[in-house]
């Protein structure tokens, strides 16, 4: 699991050990008025708004690139709006996880321009895995955004990262994933060091028109057009159809809003106090575990989670309640058919691996929305507003 979950404190050391660039701007609408959560239709905004191409491997994994330094490296990278960190793998990484990014000539590590090590260290620590590196400060270009000064972390350490990404993105091709672009907007603060994630200093910079941006995720496995798309400063409609549900978000350390209710057939669960932090970087959809064991009995999976391919079509509706609206999910969008194996068909619904989300005295109960969610639903994220938006995406 990608989601931020903790972030550690930096280390001590050189804080001004950064590289002044001049930044090469590129300057590539506005959303409707929000009321509430009603349904309003958004304006069409300019199609040439700044994007990145997205790869869709098998609807488990989505990455696109980036180019960081002069001259510039590029990276493949899973964009996360679960963080706000900017981390690539450096060449001082010798785990085996770290060095397969080597193997795809387009995708190098990041050769630092400093001359020695004296800069400062960082930790991160997600809910799967924990991360150490370098501080650096580059240039960094996005979807032709060419954002100057961005900080951002060499990964010299990552020897809990194969927990996660061994079962899964390993088969990614075991080189394609280069790093990650947290998309949280927030300043990290360490000590006297300020930390500006990548969207945060888009907007500082003038680089995007609006302080939104928004994903489409092609769930067409064998698409060889396009596998998704970011875009930045605004929603694309060619990727969506319909209005837009916006539900108010908590947006101080994750886009997390509130769920009104999940029914199934009918019957209804997490009625009350259910929070759902919507996460591009996984592609599960995540939940207490006594909520998630009921879904899977009732479209009976087996006890490894699979079903009988045969029977996705017949599968019930799942109903999820956000914003005083029912965004449906059918069986083709929660069952996922293995990477290696087409026959083998397995439900997206997990239980929190974490104990202390699945306690029942808790009074709130957490879930995660995953790729297979927003893969259904085109997804705005507006920080002006503080919300966030589903509309019903195209199949292109």
């Amino acid at each position: 699991m990608f989601r931020l979950f903790v972030i550690m404190t930096m280390l001590f050391m050189t804080i001004d050990a950064r590289l002044n660039r001049t930044s090469l701007h590129e300057m590539d609408g506005e959303s409707s008025e929000k009321v509430g959560t009603v349904l309003q239709k958004v304006p069409s905004l300019r199609s040439n708004l700044p994007s990145v191409r997205l790869t869709n491997f098998k609807n488990i994994a989505y990455y696109g690139s980036i180019k960081i330094g002069i001259p510039p490296q590029k990276f493949q990278v899973i964009f996360n709006c679960g963080s706000p960190h900017l981390w690539i793998f450096s060449k001082k990484c010798t785990h085996p996880f770290c060095l397969r990014p080597c193997r795809d000539k387009s995708n190098k590590y990041y050769i630092s321009p400093y001359s020695n090590d004296s800069r400062s260290t960082i930790n991160i620590e997600y809910l799967n895995y924990k991360l150490h590196g370098l501080l650096s400060t580059d240039l960094v270009k996005v979807a032709k955004l060419t954002v100057a000064n961005q900080t951002f972390v060499e990964v010299t350490d990552a020897s809990d990262i194969n927990i996660i990404f061994d079962k899964y993105i390993t088969i990614h091709d075991r080189h394609r994933f280069g790093g990650m672009v947290g998309l949280l907007y927030f300043n990290l603060y360490y000590f006297a060091l300020t930390i500006t994630p990548v969207f945060g200093n888009m907007i500082e910079q003038g680089l995007v028109s609006s302080r939104i941006f928004s994903f489409y995720l092609n769930r067409d496995p064998n698409s060889a057009n396009l596998g998704g798309k970011l875009t930045f400063g605004g929603s694309d409609p060619a990727y969506y159809e319909g209005n837009f549900t916006y539900v108010p978000a908590n947006i101080e350390r994750s886009w997390e809003i509130t769920i009104d209710s999940i029914e199934i057939d009918g019957i209804p669960f997490c009625k009350r106090y259910c929070l759902a932090t919507i996460d591009t970087s996984i592609w599960r959809i995540i939940g207490p575990e006594k909520d998630i064991s009921f879904i899977n009995r009732y479209i009976y999976t087996n006890p490894q989670g699979r079903v009988d391919c045969n029977r996705i079509s017949q599968l019930p509706t799942i109903q999820f309640n956000l914003g005083g609206e029912a965004l449906n999910l059918t069986g083709k969008d929660y069952i996922i058919r293995g990477p290696h194996n087409k026959n083998r068909c397995s439900s997206v619904f997990w239980k929190h691996m974490d104990p202390k989300y699945n306690d029942e005295s808790k009074f709130i109960k957490s879930w995660i929305l995953g790729t297979s969610f927003i893969g259904r639903y085109y997804t705005e994220f507006d920080m002006d507003k503080e919300r966030v938006g589903f509309a019903l995406a195209k199949n292109l």
